[in-house]
């Protein structure tokens, strides 16, 4: 790192709304020269902003690796068509587990994590060999990506199946919605629990709450929904939309809405109380002309990712539901939904599609759960079958 010091991630925004990370030197602030050009022309035609952030997260610490530990500017190297080779590999990812981004209380990055940081610098350093000085041959460059890929394989470890959240049990359900339903509507007005949310946060976040349940959106498509986004006229469906770089999100950090955009039916009573809160006023309605986005603070600024992650931490606290998360009411959505499509001849394509996946692998694992579940219970009916007759016998 000729230019000293440490990296940096610095979050720019465009002129054009759209947000753009960049790896740069802390002492200097100049960009990072060849992360910066994968970042800009390549990377970032891919990928959204949260994910290129990430990315450039890990390039830093392969950049620091190279300066630290294997003595070299990264730059330099890989402009003279070099690469690690295997064993400064194992240096790197020893380092890597060290020095990542544990989660929790862990003192290092979990296995699945150091594949991931694998994959990212695979892409960038063969990326990196189309700008060699020289220029390398077909062949040379091949040869150079094949031996990259062989020493990244050998040094993957092998895959474990992430844990996966517990979905919610009906009690739990029930709990929640004993914390922030509201007990009636009645003369357009709600009225919510008294030691619940402030008035004009509870419809909008009970709302939150029952559409995640309801129709299975992630964090990131419910802060992306916008009031165009409603069903009206023609349009029967909430559309789940992606809205990359929306000039009128003024959140630091954009919500991303990173699969597949849809459509979605929306129950009556839910939908008659999304139009109560996009018009009903004050106290509970949104704050109104200040933004295109359906769910807003007091102030009618979009709601941002924390304060919604804070949300869903007081609902839980209030609902004695420990470890609650958007993330494990969308799992519990999708659980109910594939007990629900099990028999149906096009099941798991109908959840691929409700749930917004663009991995079918993602929708058949709730298909296998709900496999499970029904092969359990056939076994349980079974087994209490065979001792019937006994038991009418001895009687």
């Amino acid at each position: 790192m000729t230019e000293g010091g440490d990296l940096t991630l610095v979050h720019l925004t465009l002129s054009s709304g759209e947000r753009l990370p960049c790896l740069a030197y802390e002492t200097t602030w100049l960009p990072v020269k060849l992360a910066t050009r994968w970042a800009v022309s390549y990377r970032r035609q891919r990928v959204q902003a949260s994910t290129l952030a990430n990315d450039l997260f890990i390039l830093g610490k392969l950049y620091t690796w190279a300066w630290q530990i294997g003595g070299y500017d990264l730059d330099e190297y890989l402009l003279q068509g070099k690469l690690p080779d295997a064993r400064q590999f194992e240096s790197l990812v020893a380092y890597l587990r060290e020095q990542g981004q544990p989660k929790g209380e862990a003192a290092i990055i979990s296995p699945n994590t150091v594949n991931k940081y694998l994959g990212t610098i695979e892409n960038f350093l063969v990326w990196s060999l189309d700008y060699a000085r020289p220029p390398l041959s077909l062949e040379q460059r091949q040869g150079q990506a094949w031996r990259l890929a062989v020493t990244c394989r050998s040094l993957r470890y092998r895959g474990r199946p992430s844990w996966r959240k517990q979905p919610l049990s009906e009690a739990e359900v029930v709990a929640i919605r004993a914390a922030i339903s509201p007990r009636q509507v009645d003369a357009g007005r709600c009225h919510f629990p008294e030691n619940g949310f402030r008035p004009t946060n509870a419809l909008r976040n009970w709302l939150m709450v029952e559409i995640a349940l309801q129709l299975g959106l992630r964090l990131g498509e419910l802060l992306k929904l916008r009031l165009d986004s409603l069903p009206r006229g023609q349009q029967k469906a909430l559309l789940v939309r992606r809205h990359p770089d929306d000039i009128y999100d003024t959140r630091r950090h954009e919500p991303a809405v990173k699969t597949a955009e849809r459509g979605l039916p929306v129950s009556e009573p839910l939908l008659a109380m999304i139009r109560h809160y996009v018009t009903g006023g004050p106290p509970y309605g949104r704050i109104n002309g200040k933004s295109p986005y359906l769910f807003v603070t007091d102030e009618g600024q979009p709601l941002s990712i924390g304060r919604a992650q804070d949300i869903i931490q007081v609902i839980g606290s209030r609902s004695g539901i420990e470890q609650l998360s958007w993330h494990r009411l969308r799992h519990t959505w999708a659980e109910q939904l594939a007990a629900y499509l099990l028999e149906t001849p096009n099941g798991r394509d109908q959840l691929m599609y409700l749930g917004g996946w663009a991995n079918p692998q993602s929708p058949q694992r709730y298909i296998q759960d709900a496999v499970a579940e029904q092969a359990q219970a056939t076994l349980r009916a079974w087994q209490e079958a065979l001792y019937a007759p006994e038991i009418e016998d001895e009687s």
